[in-house]
C-alpha cells in the first residue's frame, strides 16, 4: 500500500542559480516570480480568529489552514478526537499571529512594538514583549556559533538586493534587462551591519541600534513560530498533529494508521519548473526523499522560489553576509531534527550559505542534527553521516 506523506513546500529560500544557456535556452526557463509584499489588515482585532483562517474535518483529521501570516501558507492538522477543536485551533492561530506581528518587517501594527517599528527608529531605545527579546537574544547569539553565516542585522544588504528584485518587473524583466546592485553600493551598507551594534537589555525588554541599522528575522521567525505552536498544541492536550508552514515541517506523535509521519522533499528543480519536465513525470522524480521518524523537524532552504534573472543568471534572497552577494553554488539544503527543533530554520539557512564540507562536518558534530545538500540541476546530492535513518525504508 502507497503511504500518504506530506509534502514539504521549500519556500522563502533561494540561491544563485547560474545559467550558461544561450538566449534561446533562457526564453525556456520559468519566469521569475514578481516580488510580493503581503500585509495583515487586522481590522482593529489582531487576535480574532473568525475569518482568518479555515478550519475542517476530513474523514476524522482536522485541518486549519491559513495565508496570511507570514508570507505563506500555514497549515496545522490534528490526528485526535477532541471536542473543543475550534478553541485549540483558535489557541494555535493566536501564536501564528503573535509572531507574525512581533517579526513583520514590512508592517507596524498599533497594538505592539514590532522589528519594523524598530527599523523605523533604530536610534530610539525600544522596549519590546519578552517573546521579542528572547527571540532576539537567540538570533545574536547564533551569529558567533555560526561563525557569522546567520546575521539578522544584514538587512541593510537585503533590503538594497530587494529593492533591485522589486524594479524587475513587467517589460524589464521580459526583456531581461533588470540590473544588480554595484559592489561599492553593497560596500557603502557594510558599516551598518554589525551585529555588535544591537543593544539588546533581555532584563528590561529593550533595543537600541546604531542610526541607519535595521533587522531582518526571515531566517528564523518562521520555524520559531512553528516551534511556539507545536508547544500550544501540546499544552492543549493534543498528541498527534502536523504542522507545515511553508515547508517548515513540525510533528508529534503517530498516523492514524499506527505509522510514524512521512514528510515527502519536493525536487527544488521540479518545484521550479511547476513540475512541467519529463523527470517531474512521477512521484520519484518529484521528490527527491522521504522522511520518517518521531517527534521531527524538517525544513528546507532552496534556491528557486525567490530569485530575479539578471542577464540569464540568477539572484535569490539568502545574501552571504561575508561576501554581501548570494551564494553562487547549490540548490538546496534539507534539515532533519530530533532536538533543539527550535534553532531548525537558522540551522539551514546557516547549512546553506556555509562552504560545502564545513557545512557537512558542523552536521556531523551535531547528533541532532542531519542535512541533505541538492547540489545541481542534475541532482547530485550529498548527505550527512547518518541521514539516511530517517530516509523511509521501501
Amino acid at each position: 500500500m502507497k503511504l500518504a506523506v506530506t509534502t514539504i513546500l521549500l519556500s522563502s529560500l533561494f540561491c544563485t542559480f547560474t545559467s550558461n544557456a544561450q538566449d534561446t535556452q533562457i526564453k525556456n526557463l520559468p519566469l521569475a516570480p514578481d516580488f510580493e509584499i503581503i500585509k495583515v489588515d487586522t481590522k482593529g482585532q489582531p487576535y480574532q480568529c473568525e475569518g482568518n483562517a479555515i478550519i475542517s474535518n476530513n474523514n476524522g483529521i482536522y485541518s486549519l489552514t491559513t495565508l496570511k501570516y507570514f508570507g505563506t501558507s500555514i497549515s496545522i492538522d490534528i490526528y485526535d478526537d477532541i471536542d473543543n477543536i475550534n478553541e485549540v485551533f483558535c489557541n494555535s492561530l493566536n501564536v501564528i499571529q503573535q509572531y507574525h506581528y512581533l517579526a513583520s518587517n514590512y508592517s507596524t501594527y498599533p497594538h505592539v512594538i514590532n522589528i519594523k517599528s524598530i527599523n523605523n527608529e533604530p536610534q530610539k531605545k525600544h522596549r519590546i514583549d519578552a517573546k521579542l527579546t528572547e527571540l532576539l537574544a537567540t538570533s545574536i547569539e547564533w551569529h558567533d556559533k555560526s561563525d557569522g553565516y546567520f546575521n539578522i542585522a544584514l538587512s541593510p544588504v537585503i533590503d538594497i538586493w530587494r529593492s533591485y528584485r522589486a524594479e524587475c518587473k513587467g517589460q524589464r524583466k521580459l526583456d531581461d534587462n533588470c540590473e544588480i546592485p554595484t559592489q561599492s553600493e553593497l560596500e557603502a551598507a557594510k558599516h551598518l551591519i554589525n551585529i555588535d551594534n544591537i543593544k539588546l537589555d533581555t532584563v528590561n525588554n529593550t533595543i537600541q541600534m546604531q542610526a541607519g541599522m535595521s533587522i531582518d528575522l526571515g531566517g528564523v521567525a518562521k520555524g520559531w513560530m512553528a516551534e511556539m505552536v507545536y508547544r500550544q498544541l501540546k499544552s492543549d492536550g493534543i498528541n498527534n498533529f502536523m504542522i507545515n508552514a511553508g515547508g517548515n515541517i513540525r510533528h508529534f506523535g503517530v498516523h492514524p494508521q499506527g505509522r510514524n509521519f512521512a514528510s515527502a522533499i519536493e525536487d527544488p528543480i521540479c518545484k521550479k519548473f511547476a513540475n512541467n519536465l519529463a523527470k517531474c513525470d512521477n512521484f520519484e522524480g518529484q521528490y527527491h526523499e522521504v522522511i520518517s521518524g518521531v517527534d521531527l523537524s524538517v525544513v528546507s532552504s532552496g534556491n528557486y522560489l525567490r530569485y530575479y534573472r539578471v542577464k540569464g543568471e540568477e539572484y535569490h534572497h539568502i545574501i552571504n553576509p561575508k561576501t554581501l552577494f548570494p551564494k553562487k553554488s547549490g540548490v538546496a539544503t534539507t534539515v532533519v531534527m530530533n532536538d533543539k527543533q527550535i534553532y531548525a530554520d537558522i540551522i539551514s539557512t546557516m547549512l546553506f550559505l556555509m562552504p560545502l564540507d564545513k557545512a557537512i562536518e558542523y552536521t556531523n558534530e551535531h547528533p541532532e542534527l542531519e542535512a541533505v545538500w541538492y547540489l545541481n540541476e542534475q541532482g547530485k546530492k550529498v548527505t550527512s553521516d547518518n541521514f539516511n535513518y530517517y530516509k523511509l525504508q521501501h
